[in-house]
């Protein structure tokens, strides 16, 4: 897929969806999220994975929505499950996704990249979202 001028679907709805599941366990009081789940990302990151699968599901410009659910959830895979190894892992998947964001727009991709685009700002709107709300909510 290849795009005549840069898109903003793609970069503000995963991120903005993902920002929100990064939140949503610091906002709301609930049995399932204690004081010691509170800070684990396998929820947020489990909405973000739901949301993903409706963006790409939804979409109709796509032939191979699968391909691109495939891609979307193999990118958050490859965003959470480093993430509980280094500490730090978070940076260079939020790099990477800024860098996809700029470039990957300018050519033709097949639909596994652009869902791994849409997973990359999923899982970097989920630790953008943490972070928020643990320093200000």
């Amino acid at each position: 897929m290849k795009w005549e001028q840069p898109p903003l679907w793609p970069v503000a709805i995963p991120s903005t969806m993902g920002f929100v599941a990064g939140c949503i366990p610091y906002l709301s009081e609930s049995q399932y999220l204690t004081t010691e789940t509170k800070f684990s990302l396998f929820a947020p990151f489990g909405m973000a994975a739901v949301a993903c699968m409706l963006i790409c599901l939804l979409q109709r410009r796509f032939e191979s929505k699968l391909e691109m659910l495939a891609g979307s959830l193999v990118s958050l895979l490859v965003s959470l499950i480093p993430q509980l190894l280094f500490f730090v892992w978070f940076v260079p998947v939020i790099l990477v996704w800024i860098r996809e964001s700029v470039f990957v727009w300018r050519k033709s991709y097949p639909a596994f990249r652009i869902g791994a685009w849409i997973g990359l700002g999923a899982a970097s709107g989920v630790y953008m979202g943490g972070i928020f709300a643990y320093n200000v909510v």
